[in-house]
């Protein structure tokens, strides 16, 4: 039996990580919450080569270790390998391993095959799991029935090509997963089980993902199916369904020409409130006699002329 846990479980529409080196659980482990599916789309997401480095990193140390004897590169080897679960929390995981095995003493050279493993493998596993989002998952590819799309590309549980993810027997229990709910636990021993675990989620649930508009990247589709952004943090913290929704409605208007003008004497005169030249009570009024100025030059009871000369001298 593990001195250390580690689990993982989805519920109320997140997922959730508990681990502890020394085996506690519930208040007594380090809990983690993360949207529906981030983890792995964020592990996709992941720069294999850097990500490579580091486990090479890191075998090398214990590899100096096991041969010399010296603690110093033992210390090294959890620092390094703390930094690369600090990157994503699936490599939470083979720390969780070695630090109990350092603390208890039972640390053994047999043990740096599975980080070799890991090394080889973690490019294939992001491979494989990328090709099953797309052929079963991507709903603009896919189609919307998880369950269908996985039967056409499986027979039994062996995909027709290598290029699939192939699963395999996890270690999952059943439980509490939240208060009054009950649901599938996944205590794993390889990271990938964890990505096991979350391709079969999506199966099971008829969770489909589609790429946003705005990044590119996917998402799951757990709320409208027509949902076109994601709420996933971009490069400026803000989500995509905020700031795409409005590019999306400024690229809708560019070429209407009673928009434009507006919208160039809006800012005129917002910048006149920055300036002093204009309080936000003026500016709240004339708001509102523009966007009917603007409706009646819509409506054809003014001419584009007339809102001009008025959107001037108002």
């Amino acid at each position: 039996m593990n001195m250390w846990s580690y689990q993982m479980y989805f519920s109320g529409g997140q997922e959730h990580f508990e681990y502890d080196p020394w085996g506690g659980r519930g208040s007594a482990a380090t809990q983690k919450s993360y949207p529906y599916l981030e983890s792995l789309l964020s592990f996709l997401e992941l720069d294999c080569a850097q990500v490579e480095g580091q486990l090479q990193d890191i075998l090398t140390c214990w590899n100096r270790f096991f041969s010399t004897g010296d603690s110093t590169h033992g210390d090294e080897a959890m620092a390094k390998m703390g930094e690369l679960a600090a990157r994503h929390i699936y490599f939470q995981l083979p720390y969780l391993q070695w630090f109990t095995h350092k603390a208890a003493g039972t640390l053994a050279p047999e043990m740096t095959k599975e980080l070799l493993q890991l090394l080889e493998q973690l490019p294939v596993y992001q491979r494989q799991a990328q090709a099953f989002i797309e052929v079963v998952l991507d709903i603009d590819r896919a189609g919307r029935d998880t369950q269908r799309s996985m039967s056409g590309q499986y027979r039994i549980n062996e995909p027709d090509g290598p290029a699939l993810f192939q699963f395999q027997a996890i270690p999952v229990s059943f439980g509490p997963v939240g208060e009054e709910m009950c649901g599938s636990i996944l205590q794993p021993n390889t990271v990938r089980n964890l990505i096991d675990f979350s391709l079969r989620e999506c199966v099971t649930s008829g969770t489909s993902v589609r790429q946003c508009r705005n990044c590119g990247r996917y998402f799951p589709l757990t709320g409208r199916v027509t949902a076109e952004y994601c709420e996933r943090p971009n490069a400026d913290r803000k989500p995509c369904r905020n700031t795409g929704a409005v590019q999306k409605w400024t690229e809708n208007r560019k070429d209407d020409v009673v928009f434009k003008e507006y919208r160039r004497e809006y800012k005129r005169h917002f910048a006149w409130i920055r300036a002093g030249k204009l309080s936000a009570e003026e500016f709240a009024d004339w708001s509102k006699r523009a966007q009917a100025k603007k409706k009646d030059c819509e409506d054809g009871k003014i001419s584009l002329d007339d809102l001009k000369i008025w959107m001037k001298n108002s």
